[in-house]
């Protein structure tokens, strides 16, 4: 019996499944053991080995115990409220045993800080029929400054690189339901400095980003604003750099039994642009240069 049950078991390293769904298949092919064990007490006391029936059943009381806890939580996604060891052992070995609830809290928590962040580091307010999608394109060079910024930005805590906060587990199960790897850098952050620049010699409009002003980098360039290619939409609005996130680089997939696999990955830049008609950018400019002589 126990000979079949770590044949099951060493199987099911070659399937690629969540720890997760793991854990649920341990807990119930234990259950088969479990009932197994239950059946050897009860022969030995039947055939009078009061000893060996007795050691046995203690034996039974113990896995039961530990396998009810186990399935409360990874079925139910709770602890039990009859878990009196764990607190224990938790104590005794200076470690937690997070629930699923207070992880996934953890984790809102942490999304909530960086979108705080990310707030303050935007380029002021826009209205959104003020602000369209732009298209960016990065050369080499512009990667290999990104590359840069980002990671002083992560050594400094200013970006984040946890992969929102998700767990092997959790990360595994992600990419089973998108198809996509889990980068690593969290999802919806923007550098704390960031704008646009028309460079008349390369002809292009270059985004540069930095921890400030003064240590700003080149690392991508406009290709489109909207549908309209960026030297015309250049020569007829007057474009700001509204909002700017930094996406892509190292990403996690799954491995074989329950791991995951870290590979490299090409940072990338989701750019929003507010536009305003040269004319009325114009006029406005005027105005404003007319009250200042006053």
């Amino acid at each position: 019996m126990f000979s079949l049950l770590d044949m099951i078991n060493g199987s099911l390293g070659y399937f690629n499944l969540s720890v997760k769904v793991k854990n649920r298949i341990y807990v119930a092919l234990a259950f088969f053991g479990d009932g197994y064990l239950i059946y050897v007490t009860f022969m030995l006391l039947k055939n009078q080995a009061w000893m060996r029936g007795f050691l046995y059943f203690l034996a039974v009381l113990g896995v039961t115990y530990y396998l009810y806890l186990n399935a409360v939580y990874y079925f139910l996604g709770r602890t039990s409220r009859f878990d009196f060891l764990s607190p224990w052992l938790s104590k005794l070995t200076g470690t937690t045993r997070e629930t699923p609830e207070e992880k996934e809290r953890q984790r809102l928590a942490k999304l909530a800080a960086q979108q705080n962040r990310a707030m303050g580091a935007s380029n002021g307010l826009f209205t959104a029929e003020d602000v369209i999608q732009a298209e960016v394109e990065i050369d080499s060079h512009e990667q290999e400054n990104l590359r840069k910024v980002v990671d002083q930005l992560v050594e400094q805590g200013i970006l984040l690189a946890d992969y929102n906060g998700l767990d092997t587990d959790e990360i595994i199960a992600q990419y089973q339901e998108t198809g996509q790897p889990v980068a690593a850098l969290n999802a919806g952050q923007q550098p704390p400095y960031f704008e646009l620049i028309h460079d008349p010699l390369g002809h292009r409009l270059e985004i540069y980003i930095g921890l400030n002003q003064m240590e700003k980098r080149p690392v991508g360039h406009i290709k489109r604003v909207g549908l309209t290619d960026a030297h015309t939409a250049h020569h007829r609005f007057a474009l700001y750099l509204a909002n700017l996130y930094v996406t892509g680089g190292p990403h996690k997939i799954p491995g074989r039994r329950g791991s995951t696999i870290l590979t490299d990955g090409d940072f990338g830049l989701v750019a929003q642009v507010a536009y305003q008609d040269r004319k009325e950018d114009t006029r406005m400019g005027t105005q404003e240069r007319t009250r200042s002589n006053r």
